[in-house]
């Protein structure tokens, strides 16, 4: 009898031990949570032939309520944008907040094809350009613009999916930081709606360099577009659209599966990075070249190249013995915008730097805008812009 009261007195022990040991393991509940994304952006985007700039959206996000939230990112002297961004709270928006990748509204179906053109190579494979007719397209009916890529959703703070929230800028797109800029050291993040968070970035979570891809005209009439590899980019996709006069669309993307341009979100997790390099949707990141078949650069006049590079992600979180948890996210990458094998320097240096004398085309003018115009309604019908 002793030794069954012995024994069941030491296991009570170790219970009460184990439970202690476990509390004080157990991190304390993410109370905060807060995101930046850094975006290096270059080409014709910047409004400059050769330009570059370096665009940061700060998002906190907070269980906690406070009637007049107060907050701010403390940043490194190396981001150069100043001792103390703000992160304000913006007035409600009760349709979009809190909505992943919300639009609002859904633009008309478009009118007239699509030619859809993808993977590198100086002639398209056989079965392409891949015609969607929209006249024939019905309601309810399945995509006929190919492989829609599964990925994570992405879910940054938002007013909507908390009870108190700032941002910086006061807006949903990023800002201008310096070009020298840089987010390597440390940062404090405190306010009186979430613990402080202090967190140091290294150098390999930096903002990405700048994408500067060389054109290429190649005797097939294709063009190939080669590009020094970015330091930690962890993979590359290029998209090709146009737009002729009968309300044609052409659109090519470097994936060797058959989808619709644009269709992936600015950001990309990680883990769907490395899947989609695997399925060939990305290109890797040990990629410098694709070529764009002869088909696409003859399509139509002055058809756009973009270029995106998804950048490495850091996450840092509270220590263990913090009293209050918090979370912080930061994703990189780099875009990059310029008219299909033109001159851009050239294009851009306007009616007073035309070329041996001769009269700038500005009656021209009115033909770019309009195939702007027939761009955003055919895409955006399509991927529910407005």
């Amino acid at each position: 009898m002793k030794t069954i009261l012995i024994r069941g007195t030491a296991l009570g022990a170790l219970a009460v031990a184990t439970a202690a040991i476990a509390q004080q393991a157990r991190p304390a509940k993410v109370e905060a949570v807060y995101w930046l994304s850094a975006d290096t952006v270059s080409g014709m985007a910047t409004g400059q032939p050769a330009g570059v700039e370096k665009t940061l959206l700060l998002q906190l996000g907070s269980d906690r309520s406070k009637p007049a939230p107060s907050a701010a990112h403390l940043p490194p002297p190396a981001l150069q944008a100043g001792d103390r961004l703000p992160l304000l709270t913006p007035k409600a928006d009760p349709e979009g907040e809190g909505r992943t990748n919300y639009r609002p509204g859904v633009g008309d179906m478009p009118k007239g094809r699509m030619e859809l053109y993808w993977g590198c190579g100086e002639a398209a494979a056989a079965g392409q350009p891949f015609v969607v007719d929209f006249a024939k397209i019905r309601p309810g009916s399945p995509s006929p613009f190919g492989a829609t890529p599964a990925v994570n959703a992405m879910n940054p703070p938002a007013a909507g999916r908390h009870a108190t929230y700032g941002e910086w800028p006061n807006g949903r797109r990023g800002t201008n930081v310096p070009p020298g800029a840089s987010l390597v050291g440390e940062h404090l993040v405190q306010g009186n709606y979430a613990p402080d968070m202090r967190f140091t970035v290294a150098a390999g979570n930096d903002f990405l360099a700048p994408l500067a891809p060389r054109h290429a005209a190649l005797g097939s009439g294709a063009i190939r577009i080669s590009w020094p590899a970015l330091a930690n980019a962890r993979g590359y996709i290029l998209t090709v659209v146009a737009a002729r006069e009968d309300g044609t669309t052409v659109m090519w993307t470097s994936s060797a599966v058959r989808m619709a341009g644009m269709a992936l979100p600015d950001y990309l997790a990680q883990s769907d990075i490395g899947r989609l390099v695997q399925q060939r949707i990305l290109l890797g990141p040990d990629a410098t070249e694709c070529a764009i078949p002869a088909a696409v650069a003859k399509a139509a006049d002055a058809p756009m190249l973009m270029m995106t590079a998804y950048g490495p992600e850091g996450n840092y979180g509270a220590p263990r013995d913090a009293p209050a948890g918090w979370a912080v996210k930061l994703r990189t990458k780099a875009s990059y915008m310029s008219v299909l094998g033109a001159d851009v320097s050239a294009m851009m240096r306007g009616a007073g730097e035309a070329a041996d004398g001769e009269e700038a085309p500005v009656a021209q003018e009115p033909k770019s805008k309009k195939k702007r115009g027939l761009l955003r309604g055919a895409i955006g019908g399509v991927l529910g812009f407005p």
